[in-house]
């Protein structure tokens, strides 16, 4: 695994197996424009089979397809949707107005569906430690 295919955040374990992660997004390009990016800790679960102790440091690794795919989930996906759900509104005759109340309205459940299937999707990202 090339050091350009990965995200890599230091952190410091918490308590096995959760892992607390000191300034994670410090290093991150995408940081201005992410709102986990503004937080300046976060504590995340990493399953490992390492002997691991509260206060030992490590390095997380995270697959860069696994960010590409939460930045779609996160805001391409519903930027689509906020699009879609806009213009098929308009076309339908509704006004300005109802129209964009729609599109908002369709943004807010597909929301509510991503947090119906969290856990679902949390499975495909894996975030692991770097030996």
């Amino acid at each position: 695994m090339q050091q350009g295919e990965t995200i890599t955040h230091e952190g410091m374990v918490l308590k096995a197996p959760g892992i607390f992660v000191a300034e994670a997004c410090a290093g991150c390009h995408a940081k201005s424009v992410c709102a986990p990016g503004k937080s300046e800790t976060r504590i995340i679960t990493v399953k490992s089979d390492a002997t691991l102790h509260p206060g030992d440091h490590v390095t997380l690794v995270l697959m860069k397809s696994q960010g590409f795919r939460a930045l779609a989930i996160g805001y391409v996906i519903p930027f689509i949707v906020l699009i879609a759900a806009f213009v098929v509104t308009s076309v339908a005759g509704a006004g300005e107005l109802v129209s964009a109340l729609l599109s908002f309205a369709s943004i807010g459940i597909y929301y509510f569906v991503i947090w119906l299937l969290r856990e679902k999707i949390g499975e495909k990202f894996e975030f692991k430690i770097k030996a």
